[in-house]
């Protein structure tokens, strides 16, 4: 059988909160100013929308979502089965349906009490350290508070995740989608794709190294909502066993990953793990072994004179 000869590429999937194929031409082209105009703001954000009726887009361009395409000759582009991938945070904001399966899970409550970016590393001036309490490094996402708590808070951490991509700005891929004929999807005029080293093992890991410790220490709780493309790029990460109750008291990052149904972002499945396992799967690298290091080892040392070799006799 001859390969498949289909060219892929990552475009939009949902602009300003919308599937990007469902948008009229009057709304692509006012999308494509304040797109390129960088007045994303003057649009509402409708996940966000579910806490504040103000909310606007907060995200440059206005992209929620990226979505594989495929070109499968004669000028036809056809939508990928893979999954979409979330390239805003405000997107996980859908009907408070995730925060509200968070507050389930960690608090036993599906009606926390859900509180915004609260600082968690100041940042310590060396020069002034008097200043050090007013420079604040570092925040929770979300801290969500059990309603019924009294006087000794019931809460928890919880850290969301979306995805950064790489490649050329998307300007020319806003004016492809404005000047598409209505009924046809226009492929992605540039290469891009999801960058999740630089989302997971570079931005999320360090934050879970400093943040999830110290957490532990107070007793509280980490959860962190990522989609199910994320958790897809994730090497195998090793899963508590039990009851739910003894594996979140066992647990130091509890995994919540969600997954596109038509357009709506809703809860797929619950992972409870240690933080070393979780870095780990971040990182999504392993240790090759003692036998295959000694191997490689070797293998150098027999063709040491080969040219690339990087052996050096001292």
């Amino acid at each position: 059988m001859a390969a498949s000869t289909f060219k892929t590429r990552y475009g939009i999937h949902e602009w300003f909160g919308k599937p990007v194929s469902e948008l009229t031409k009057v709304e692509r082209n006012n999308y494509l100013k304040a797109a390129v105009n960088k007045n994303t703001s003057l649009h509402p954000c409708p996940f966000a929308a579910a806490l504040t009726r103000e909310a606007t887009c907060s995200k440059p361009g206005g992209v929620c979502t990226l979505r594989k395409y495929e070109s499968v000759g004669g000028g036809q582009v056809a939508v990928s089965a893979d999954p979409p991938v979330t390239v805003c945070p405000q997107r996980f904001l859908q009907n408070l349906e995730l925060l509200r399966w968070a507050g389930e899970v960690m608090l036993q409550t599906p009606h926390p009490i859900a509180i915004k970016e609260i600082p968690f590393l100041a940042k310590l001036d060396k020069d002034d350290a008097a200043e050090a309490e007013g420079k604040k490094a570092g925040r929770i996402d979300w801290v969500l508070v059990h309603p019924d708590t009294g006087t000794a808070l019931k809460w928890c951490a919880i850290e969301t995740q979306a995805v950064y991509f790489s490649g050329r700005s998307m300007n020319s891929e806003f004016e492809n989608w404005a000047g598409a004929k209505p009924g046809l999807m226009p492929f992605p005029a540039e290469t891009r794709r999801p960058d999740y080293r630089s989302s997971g093992p570079k931005r999320l890991a360090p934050q879970l190294q400093v943040k999830v410790p110290e957490l532990r220490n107070w007793g509280a709780k980490t959860a962190v909502i990522v989609d199910e493309f994320f958790f897809n790029q994730m090497s195998e990460l090793r899963e508590l066993r039990g009851a739910q109750a003894d594996r979140l008291a066992n647990a130091d990052v509890v995994w919540l990953v969600a997954k596109y149904e038509n357009h709506k972002l809703v809860p797929s499945k619950t992972v409870f793990a240690r933080l070393d396992d979780s870095i780990r799967a971040l990182n999504a690298t392993r240790p090759v072994g003692k036998t295959a290091f000694e191997e490689e080892i070797h293998h150098n040392l027999l063709d040491a004179k080969k040219a690339g070799r990087r052996v050096f006799r001292l």
